[in-house]
């Protein structure tokens, strides 16, 4: 820690009583009695607190150079960061002028500068900057901050990778350091909770030129994915990583999870619960198509299908027991979910096809959905991702619709924090016109020419309306039939100037029966399960299973795709609980699982020409947009 520059004027004061002090020893003493020998006591010298950010000021104030008053400036703004008073800090760093400062000094002004911005939650300007202080800072003190600075930056980013290997840096740092490393089990699980979160890409490739700490973790992960993604087995697999590892932090991770019951061996029984007769019936038969058509792949017989509609929950529960399953899979329909919650013992690995009850959730279930409340929440996720700022949802009058639009909304508003959405309602396809008019704000550019109009009192004016420009999107949360009443609006609403606003869908209107002799939905992206898009790998499967059912209409198509990743998934649900980063590519969609809820990444398309071709959304450039 530096102390304040001494201001020269006391320098004389200082060597005047150094003087004094010296001379007092010259004068005439008498000879002193001898006495017994002391022994020397040491004592320690107190430990001093470092200079509050109130004396770095004052020694800037009393500076005789215009170096040493900057100095003191920026040590007074670290100070004050250091003891959370980020206003204050804020206050004297734009008062700094670093033409003034020197390289190593500049690197400490760029810290603290990201510092303040941190703690104002702006994380793309704390990290600004930031980048490659850390060879350029000489004390440790300001390289850990620097690495904490990072840490939290790469945490508030969702970035798991970076805030990983942060933690790996400041472990590294603190060895050997005073006072001592804490608690390595603390890192060590802060470190794993970060890494199982990073996306499966990074290991399946990871950085060859990790060494140390890291270069263990890099091989425990990436032998984790090949167990997911060549259904190696389990057990080797972490039993060579500890040989290989043997003083590694992380043999307490690997400890853990191959005393886990469940991740020894693949599931070899499983029970399907669906709704097989009643009223639920034709989307029961649909997952059990794709069951069937898993197992015929997997070559798994030991598969146990149970009707829910015929059976209590104590009775299927001593089914379960009787045939000693592993896994369950299902139910599906939300009745039966909340009957099965209600049992006390409910011990098994399951993947519950519904979202979870009322009631919460149960310890070793998962949760796969596959409705449009989960639609419209991924929909909001990758409308977010792609950059956009201001959406605009028109959805019908309904109750469904109020709660879709409300869980869109909630999403933006928790996670879009410089974004903003509105919303639209039609009751009937007379208010659409008028509702679009009214939210593209055409309808105020035609008044505004109407009164211009009168006060000229002329011939008519020639005037192109222009489309507000704070919307960047819009989203649909009707069906098919009144999307393509809708789209006609908005594109002839839309100006000639600038460019044409983006409308988003939902699955329902990739309904084939509707759309595949219409032209409405010209432009209209959508999501949907990629299996129901063009080009399709299994684009077999489904030929196949067209031929044998009869009417099998595309949200029947969607529930089977569910069944045969279901089926697929059960060999690797146990470790995907653990490994949330993993991303399994299925029928359904992109699937991961995150604090035990199955989410899906579906694939985009558009309709071009009475046609569906794909179409990846893009990054979108809000440079030429006004937000108002």
């Amino acid at each position: 820690m530096r102390t304040p520059i001494v201001p020269k004027k006391l320098f004389p004061c200082i060597v005047t009583v150094i003087t004094l002090a010296g001379l007092s020893a010259c004068g005439s003493t008498p000879e002193p009695v001898a006495a017994p020998p002391e022994i020397e006591v040491v004592q320690p010298e107190p430990e001093q607190s470092p200079p509050s950010a109130e004396e770095w000021l004052q020694a800037a104030r009393e500076a005789r150079s215009v170096h040493a008053a900057q100095i003191n400036l920026l040590q007074a703004a670290k100070a004050y960061l250091n003891a959370d008073q980020p206003h204050h800090a804020g206050a004297i760093l734009v008062e700094i002028n670093t033409q003034y400062l020197r390289p190593n000094d500049l690197a400490l002004f760029e810290l603290q500068k990201g510092r303040f911005f941190a703690s104002l939650s702006d994380w793309d300007a704390a990290a600004q900057g930031t980048e490659n202080l850390f060879n350029r800072l000489t004390e440790q003190e300001d390289r850990m901050q620097l690495l904490w600075l990072h840490y939290h930056t790469a945490v508030a980013r969702s970035d798991h990778f970076a805030a990983g290997l942060q933690l790996i840096r400041i472990e590294a740092l603190l060895t050997g350091s005073e006072p001592p490393n804490p608690d390595e089990s603390e890192f060590t699980d802060r470190i794993w909770n970060h890494f199982r979160k990073a996306p499966v890409d990074i290991w399946r490739s990871p950085p060859r030129e990790a060494a140390g700490s890291a270069a263990g973790w890099f091989s425990l992960l990436q032998r984790l994915t090949m167990v997911l993604d060549q259904q190696m087995t389990f057990q080797n697999a972490l039993e060579n990583w500890q040989r290989n590892y043997p003083e590694h932090a992380a043999q307490a991770i690997v400890n853990r999870l191959l005393a886990d019951p469940q991740l020894q061996e693949p599931p070899e029984r499983v029970a399907v619960l669906l709704p097989l007769t009643g009223s639920f019936a034709n989307q029961g038969e649909a997952v059990r198509f794709g069951v069937l058509s898993a197992l015929v792949e997997q070559a798994q017989e030991n598969v146990f299908f149970i009707d829910t509609s015929q059976f209590t929950a104590a009775d299927i529960a001593q089914q379960l027991e009787s045939y000693d399953i592993d896994l369950v899979i299902g139910p599906l329909d939300r009745e039966a979910v909340d009957r099965l919650h209600e049992l006390e013992d409910w011990n098994y690995l399951q993947l519950t096809l519904n979202h979870p009850s009322s009631e919460g959730t149960l310890p070793r279930s998962s949760y796969f959905a596959l409705d449009l409340a989960a639609e419209t929440q991924a929909a909001a996720v990758a409308l977010n991702a792609q950059g956009h700022k201001g959406v605009l949802l028109l959805a019908p009058n309904t109750n469904r619709a109020r709660a879709l639009a409300d869980l869109f909304t909630q999403y933006w508003r928790e996670n879009t924090a410089q974004g903003h959405i509105r919303t639209g309602y039609y009751g009937s396809s007379s208010e659409m016109r008028d509702l679009i008019r009214s939210e593209l704000k055409v309808a105020e550019s035609d008044a505004r020419k109407e009164q211009i109009e009168r006060i000229l009192q002329g011939p008519k004016v020639e005037m192109e309306f222009r489309s507000r420009q704070d919307i960047d999107a819009i989203y649909l949360l009707g069906d098919a039939v009144q999307a393509q009443l809708l789209n006609p609006f908005i594109m002839s609403n839309q100006s000639a100037f600038g460019d044409r606003i983006p409308v988003y869908a939902n699955s329902t209107v990739n309904e084939q029966s509707q759309t595949q002799d219409e032209g409405d939905l010209q432009g209209v992206r959508f999501a949907d399960a990629p299996w129901l898009l063009p080009a399709h790998e299994r684009a077999d499967l489904r030929s196949q299973l067209d031929s044998l059912i009869a009417g099998w209409s595309r949200s029947q198509q969607r529930l089977t795709a569910m069944g045969y990743d279901s089926m697929r998934l059960a060999p690797r649900l146990a470790l995907m609980r653990h490994l949330e980063g993993y991303r399994y590519d299925g029928l359904s969609g992109q699937l991961r699982i995150q604090e035990n809820i199955l989410l899906r990444e579906l694939s985009w398309a558009m309709f071009d020409n009475k046609q569906i071709r794909m179409a990846p959304i893009q990054y979108v450039d809000k440079n030429n947009r006004n937000n108002l």
